[in-house]
C-alpha cells in the first residue's frame, strides 16, 4: 500500500480507519461488501464491483467461455465433458489448476484425478511464443469505471512482462519452471532482447513493440486481441454483475482495477489466462518498477474524478456538478435532434427533451464526460473507440457482435455522436 497510501496524501486526502468519519473514498484490498458499504452516501467511492469475481476468480474466468480462454473443465462437475473433448482433441495436453490460488501442474489425464473437488483442468498452450527462450506473460492494467452501462479503460504505456525461470527447450512436464510464471520469475529488466530498450528509459510496452517489430510483427495485431478479449470477459458477466449491483443504493459509486494476464503462442495468438483482484503495486523488489507503479496508479485516481482539481472531488451542490460537466457539454446529433417529436427514435434518447425526462441516463453520460476529460494515461475500449471515418460510416467494432443491453448501445452511439463533433473523442 506504500504507493497507494503516498499517492492519495499527496492529493490532499487524510487515511482513516475511523468508519464513523465522513470518508471520501474506501481503497479496498479484499471485498469490503459489509454494511459500511451498504450504506454508502452518492459522494463516496469504493475501489470493488459487488461480484467482481465473477472475472477475477481463476475457475469462474477460465470456464466463462470468453475470448481468447482455452477451454477448461470444473472437477468433477465437467467430467464427462472433458472426457469427451480430450477423445475429440487426443494432441491435447491439460494444466491442473486450483481453483482459487496459483497452483498449477502439466499431467497426463491418468494422473488426474477426476472425481476431486476444488480443480478445474486446463487446456495447456504447448507452443508458445519466445523472447530469449523463455516463456512470458503479459500483464494489462484495466480500470473499470461501470457496469451497467459497460465502460472499460486500459491504462496505456504500462503493460508488465515476466518470464519463466527455466528455458523452454523441449517440453519438461516435471519442471514447472519451464512453463509457470512463479514467485521466482525473470523480471523483464532482465531480458536482453528487451534490456537493449529499457537501459534507454524505454517504456517495457514500447520495448516489447520494438522486438516485435524487429521480428517483422505489427505489435496493433496483438493489442486489439487483448481488447476485444478483455471486453469479452465483462460482457460475458454483465448480467450477473448488474444484478449484484443494483442491490446497492449508490450502483454509481463503484469502480475497479484489474490487471489481466495474457500469453502469446508461436502464431501470435493470443490467450486470456488470468484476471487478478487487487494487483500488487509493490515495487520494493524492483526499485524500476516506483514510478511506473505511481504513474498507474495516478492514473486510476484521475480518471475516477479522484484526483479532480475540485476538492473534495465529489461535491452534490448543482453549481459544482455543472462547472465539470452540464448538459450543453453532452449533445450529440444536430440535424437528428432538430427533427425529433418524441423520444420513439433511438437517437432521440440522445437530445435534450427526452434526456431531460431520463435522469439515469442523463448520470451516466455526464459520467462518461468527466472519464474522457480526466483519462489521463488511459483509453477507453468499451464502448469501442473508431476512427471519423467509421463514425461516418456507422461502422461498429467487433466487440458489438454480443448482444448488448440498451443502455449500451445508447452509450456506444453517443460516443459515435462526440466523435462526429470532435476528433479528440474518436
Amino acid at each position: 500500500m506504500q504507493h497507494v497510501v503516498a499517492i492519495f496524501q499527496r492529493l490532499g486526502y487524510q487515511v482513516t480507519t475511523n468508519e464513523s468519519v465522513e470518508w471520501d473514498v474506501l481503497w479496498a484490498h479484499h471485498y469490503p461488501f459489509d454494511a459500511l458499504v451498504k450504506k454508502l452516501k452518492p459522494n463516496q467511492r469504493v475501489s470493488k464491483f459487488p461480484g467482481s469475481g465473477f472475472v477475477t476468480q481463476k475457475v469462474e474466468l477460465a470456464t466463462s467461455g470468453g475470448l481468447g480462454i482455452p477451454p477448461a473443465f470444473r472437477l468433477p462437475n465437467d467430467k464427462q465433458m472433458f472426457l469427451k473433448y480430450a477423445e475429440a482433441n487426443p494432441e491435447a495436453q491439460f494444466v491442473l489448476k486450483n481453483n482459487y490460488h496459483g497452483s498449477i501442474r502439466l499431467k497426463s489425464i491418468g494422473e488426474i484425478d477426476l472425481d476431486s473437488k476444488g480443480s478445474f483442468l486446463q487446456r495447456f498452450i504447448s507452443n508458445p511464443f519466445l523472447i530469449d527462450g523463455r516463456k512470458f506473460e503479459i500483464g494489462v492494467s484495466v480500470v473499470v469505471t461501470s457496469i451497467d452501462p459497460l465502460r472499460i479503460y486500459k491504462i496505456v504505456g504500462d503493460v508488465t512482462f515476466r518470464f519463466c525461470k527455466d528455458l523452454y527447450e523441449g517440453l519438461n512436464a516435471s519442471n514447472p519452471n519451464q512453463y509457470v510464471i512463479r514467485d521466482e520469475f525473470i523480471p523483464a529488466f532482465d531480458a536482453p532482447a528487451l534490456k537493449k530498450y529499457l537501459d534507454l528509459n524505454f517504456s517495457l510496452q514500447d520495448s516489447f513493440e520494438a522486438h516485435l517489430r524487429n521480428l517483422g510483427v505489427d505489435p496493433k495485431l496483438i493489442w486489439a486481441q487483448i481488447d476485444e478479449q478483455i471486453v469479452s470477459a465483462y460482457l460475458n458477466r454483465e448480467s450477473v454483475l448488474a444484478t449484484l449491483l443494483s442491490r446497492y443504493g449508490h450502483k454509481r459509486s463503484f469502480f475497479e482495477f484489474v490487471r489481466f494476464e495474457f500469453m502469446l503462442d508461436s502464431e501470435l495468438k493470443v490467450h486470456l489466462m488470468e484476471a487478478i483482484m487487487s494487483p500488487s503495486l509493490f515495487s520494493a523488489k524492483y526499485p524500476q518498477k516506483s514510478i511506473r507503479y505511481q504513474q498507474v496508479f495516478f492514473t486510476i485516481l484521475s480518471l475516477v474524478g479522484l484526483a479532480s482539481y475540485v476538492h473534495p472531488p465529489h461535491q452534490n451542490s448543482t453549481e459544482a456538478k455543472d462547472m465539470i460537466v452540464a448538459e450543453r457539454n453532452l449533445m450529440v446529433f444536430r440535424e437528428i435532434c432538430v427533427l425529433c417529436k418524441n423520444c420513439e427514435k433511438f437517437e432521440c434518447r440522445l437530445c435534450a427533451p427526452c434526456l431531460a425526462k431520463n435522469e439515469e441516463l442523463m448520470y451516466d453520460l455526464k459520467m462518461a464526460y468527466k472519464e474522457h476529460m480526466n483519462k489521463f494515461r488511459s483509453v477507453r475500449i468499451f464502448p469501442p473507440r473508431m476512427t471519423r471515418n467509421q463514425a461516418k460510416l456507422g461502422i461498429q467494432s467487433s466487440f458489438l457482435n454480443h448482444r448488448l443491453t440498451t443502455k449500451n448501445m445508447l452509450l456506444a452511439r453517443w460516443f459515435q455522436g462526440k466523435c462526429l463533433k470532435d476528433d479528440s473523442w474518436c
